[in-house]
């Protein structure tokens, strides 16, 4: 696992015309950080830097192509203008590490509305899906798929406006691959949840796997669970390539019955069996839901279920808007989108440099790209330092013993927050969270579906799986609130002790 700490080392340094200020996210693509420009035209706004993940042993000449492979498919992105697409503002290299720079943004993941939520009304369903069908239309017509489209990568913003996110990012780490290996069968590491068959076979993709993406985004928003689950990623991988799609009907009676029919023709395992086109698909959708919508804003109570949390008080904050491809993002860094000018300046340097760049490639070398994403500690509220052990009531309890280990101290878990710690022989660590009620429970972090560690979610309040969206409720035992993981996470007793320590019981 990846430490926070190596990546700790990096803020304080510049990459291109941006200071990076605080780790927000590590993933398995790259850590994420939070950044302020170091011109005059940029300082006033903050923005978001993404190191990408390169494959190792590159050869040099082999670099130097896949660099100018990377420059020529950033400038494409970066050309995308739409208000459903998050901006790539600008791109470069650092030592011959590819960064991407994003404006902040406001807004919570789909994913984690319809954790918080479920299933969505028809007339906020078809505003969304028409929202992602312009920007992914739009940005077909300019030769830019997404290939990685899911609830996790698209954020609802509070003007309940759908924007897409790492659109064509996976594209550019597959380049990664591909340069390391040429001729080998790529191997597809998206998001398990809207992989299209032909992904996960290595065939070629085009506007069709879009297509299926969507589709598998459609009968989330429809029944708020996804379409296939399974224990292993081989499962849900076969499911994906021969299991037909469960009926909506199963987990949802109010809506028309139809839509079966467009969810099986958008998901269907042959490309060309799907829709031709997007605006052919959300005509197939409208020709079913509008009148059904449209009876729905006249008399349905569930159209006014709030889908965007309240703005958070003062003194909080969350984690970054940007969703690290194909794992699942926790609660959202708010700011503003920003635009300016692009800088289209990517040049490809010598493998050594500076110090910051020896910085970089020690830190990104074997234990960044060969590593699974880690657990970070989140704190996003002030609030009471007071706790208790897992299920106690909000008292303290005796004072540590000079033996007692101490996995944390109360002062540095706010309210609404989640901090980590070691398990002696185990590779992911506990977490505690600091609950709303004022509570601390501890938890193993590995999620029991596929080992992965969970990530806490401050917006949603729930602990969230990165690698198969199974998600768990600390408040409720860490009962599972969506598959496929099968049983709770292991609690862990811990103990408040008096002088603010956290001891394990």
């Amino acid at each position: 696992m990846v430490e926070r700490a190596s990546f700790d080392n990096l803020v304080g340094t510049a990459v291109g015309r941006y200071h990076l200020e605080q780790v927000l996210e590590i993933t398995a693509w790259g850590p994420i950080f939070l950044a302020r420009g170091v011109t005059e035209q940029l300082v006033s706004a903050p923005y978001v830097v993404h190191l990408l993940q390169v494959a190792e042993k590159i050869p040099q000449d082999a670099r130097i192509v896949y660099l100018g492979r990377i420059q020529q498919e950033a400038n494409r992105i970066a050309s995308l203008q739409h208000p459903a697409i998050l901006t790539l503002l600008d791109y470069g290299n650092m030592n011959g590490i590819p960064y991407l720079i994003y404006p902040q943004l406001k807004g919570t993941a789909l994913r984690q509305i319809l954790a918080q939520h479920g299933p969505l009304p028809l007339p906020t369903i078809s505003q969304y899906l028409e929202q992602v069908i312009g920007a992914l239309a739009y940005a077909h017509k300019r030769m830019v798929l997404h290939r990685n489209l899911s609830t996790s990568n698209i954020i609802i913003t509070q003007q309940q406006q759908a924007v897409v996110t790492n659109l064509g990012v996976l594209h550019l780490i597959e380049m990664s691959r591909q340069a390391a290996q040429p001729g080998a069968r790529p191997t597809y590491e998206g998001s398990s949840e809207s992989s299209a068959p032909e992904q996960l076979s290595s065939q070629a993709v085009s506007a069709a796997t879009d297509i299926y993406a969507l589709g598998v985004v459609l009968y989330r928003m429809l029944t708020g669970r996804m379409p296939f689950t399974a224990q292993r990623r081989e499962e849900m991988v076969q499911q994906h390539l021969s299991a037909s799609v469960p009926s909506i009907s199963q987990y949802r009676s109010d809506v028309p019955a139809a839509l079966d029919s467009v969810i099986a023709r958008a998901m269907a395992k042959e490309p060309a069996q799907r829709f031709s086109t997007l605006d052919e698909f959300f005509a197939a959708y409208q020709r079913i839901v509008s009148p059904q919508a449209v009876r729905s804003l006249q008399s349905g109570p569930i159209a006014a279920v709030p889908l965007i949390a309240p703005t958070q008080a003062k003194g909080s904050s969350s984690t970054p808007l940007i969703a690290p491809l194909g794992r699942t993002q926790t609660a959202q860094r708010a700011a503003p989108q920003a635009s300016f000018t692009r800088r289209r300046l990517f040049t490809v340097l010598a493998a050594s440099g500076g110090v910051a760049a020896a910085a970089v490639i020690v830190i990104f070398g074997s234990h960044l790209f060969n590593s699974a994403p880690a657990t970070s500690t989140i704190g996003v509220a002030s609030g009471s330092t007071t706790g208790t052990s897992a299920g106690g009531s909000a008292q303290a309890t005796k004072p540590p013993t000079t033996n007692a280990n101490v996995l944390a101290h109360t002062s540095d878990i706010p309210l609404n927050s989640a901090k980590t710690f070691p398990i002696a022989g185990k590779q992911n660590p506990g977490i505690i969270v600091h609950l709303s009620d004022n509570n601390f429970v501890a938890f193993d972090s590995t999620c029991t579906h596929a080992g992965c560690p969970v990530d806490y979610s401050a917006q949603s309040k729930l602990l969230v799986c990165p690698c198969h969206d199974a998600i768990f409720d600390p408040a409720k035992n860490a009962a599972v609130v969506q598959g496929p993981a099968p049983t709770p996470l292991p609690p862990i007793k811990i103990t408040v002790n008096a002088d603010g320590t956290i001891t394990s019981a």
